[in-house]
Formats: C-alpha cells, structure tokens, sequence
C-alpha cells in the first residue's frame, strides 16, 4: 500500500517513517512538511494512503485533505494531529477524512489502523472513525 506522509514536525516523521517500515505491506512513497509537495506527491504516487497533519510549515492539511477528497476520492485520508479539539474533529470529518487521531493520545490506535489498511488486499469504502 503506498502511503503519503504530510507532517511539519521532522522528529515525528522519523518517529513515523519507523513504524510504517516495520508494516507489512506499508510503501512510504513521500514525506513532506508542506502543502505545495503534498500536492505534487500525490500526482506522482498517487497513494493509497494520505496521512495529514492539520497544521505544515507552509500551508495547510485542511487545503490538502480537500484537495485529496476533489482529485482522488479512493485515497483513505487518516488526520493525525495534535489539534484533536471537537472543532477541528468536525472539519476534518466534514471534508472526507475517514479516520482522525489526536498524536498524543492515539498513536497505538493509529499504528494499528496503518497495518490493518495495509493487509487489506482489497480496500473497501473505509467506515469514518475517529479516537477521542
């Protein structure tokens, strides 16, 4: 499963890179911490996977997840952020996220939901989730 990584903060990519190489399955296509490569990423790699932060060095996940949502609408959109307030929750979900975890509290339920997306040899429509 290819998977695109957008994420600002260098040391969680790291943190991030190392789990998804330990999936079974999980192909990190591309890291960025910016919206303008997010978008050139996801028209080279076209990936399977989408993992966004809400806030980037420059500009937005929120611009990027419509984006996603707009272009390619079989890409599963996981938000993880440390931005997990109800209101934020609600855009993201609102715009075609399907899954959307708080980064300090839900990284175990987030690893679990990677591997679990990447053993699925057939993707069915994904069920919108979300970790309080």
């Amino acid at each position: 499963m290819k998977i695109l990584l957008v994420e600002d903060s260098r040391i969680l990519r790291a943190r991030l890179r190392s789990m998804i190489a330990a999936i079974p399955n999980a192909d990190l296509v591309a890291e960025t911490d910016n919206e303008g490569d997010a978008l050139s990423y996801l028209e080279i790699h076209n990936p399977g996977i989408a993992i966004l932060d809400i806030h980037l060095k420059t500009g937005s996940g929120l611009s990027v997840l419509e984006y996603i949502k707009a272009v390619y609408p079989t890409t599963i959109i996981v938000v993880l952020t440390n931005y997990a307030q109800a209101e934020y929750r609600t855009k993201c979900l609102a715009l075609g996220a399907h899954y959307f975890f708080d980064k300090t509290a839900d990284i175990e339920h987030f690893d679990q939901l990677i591997h679990d997306l990447c053993q699925t040899e057939r993707l069915a429509q994904p069920q919108v989730a979300y970790r309080n």
